[in-house]
């Protein structure tokens, strides 16, 4: 089983929130402080939806024990490892 996740989920998610936002906007009326609330809402899940589609490969999420400094820290050993090995 892997400890790691794809991204996915999270940009399928965001682009409902996108979408909901879009037709709450859409049947709002009146009251400005909430339109600006709602449009507020619908920008930063479309930059965090933009964020997420910048790289080519699908960003992963690890699952697993250690903190993310240690992480990094074992990934960067092992891509070094493999480079090495490549070469």
């Amino acid at each position: 089983m892997s400890r790691f996740l794809r991204v996915g989920f999270i940009s399928d998610r965001i682009g409902d929130i996108i979408e909901a936002s879009s037709l709450l906007l859409a049947e709002m009326d009146g009251d400005e402080r909430a339109v600006e609330t709602v449009q507020d809402i619908l920008a930063m899940a479309k930059d965090v939806r933009d964020f997420l589609a910048r790289w080519s490969s699908e960003p992963i999420i690890y699952t697993g024990p250690g903190t993310t400094d240690e992480v990094i820290a074992m990934l960067d050993t092992l891509i070094t490892r493999a480079r090495q090995s490549a070469s």
